[in-house]
């Protein structure tokens, strides 16, 4: 069943256990990923970013297969459909409108203080449809989505409960 991130999350929490996100890139690593969730009984969260998305021929498109697999396959474990590493407000909406359950608002190339702006006007957009939000302030050394930074920047725990509070986030990455 398609449900948002945060009541998962939070069951988890309060269990002791992980929640996987695995992206998903098309209909066969979608179906492997639903398919293993309810094997081993575990809710699961499917991640797609920007490029996956486009190259998916869109968020509705997306969704839509997802909905459709969750149905036929007879999944019964919880499902979250997230964007990942949303970096725009219109690209978070357009997630949500194409029936994304959950979406991350990726400002951490920003200010801080733009950051903590642009992730609460995703957070309030959101909350408002039910849907469950991330956001990120530090970054990893690597390649995402063609992005490269050569640099890790850890996020200070002092930061992320200001941020926390300011944005009304679900969950930080």
């Amino acid at each position: 069943m398609l449900v948002n991130a945060t009541n998962m999350l939070l069951k988890a929490r309060d269990g002791h256990y992980a929640v996987g996100q695995f992206n998903i890139n098309n209909l066969e690593w979608t179906k492997s990923v639903l398919l293993t969730a309810q094997e081993m009984n575990s809710p699961v969260i499917l991640g797609v970013s920007e490029g996956a998305g486009k190259y998916m021929t869109g968020f509705k498109t997306v969704a839509a297969m997802v909905k459709a697999m969750d149905e036929s396959l007879g999944i019964t474990v919880p499902v979250a459909l997230h964007l990942d590493h949303g970096k725009t407000i219109d690209s978070c909406v357009a997630a949500m409108d194409g029936g994304y359950t959950s979406v991350m608002i990726d400002g951490s190339s920003l200010p801080f203080e733009d950051n903590i702006a642009l992730t609460r006007e995703v957070v309030k957009l959101a909350h408002a449809r039910g849907v469950t939000v991330e956001g990120e302030l530090g970054v990893l050394a690597g390649v995402e989505d063609h992005v490269f930074s050569a640099t890790s920047t850890y996020t200070n725990p002092l930061d992320a409960i200001k941020f926390i509070k300011a944005t009304g986030v679900d969950a930080l990455a």
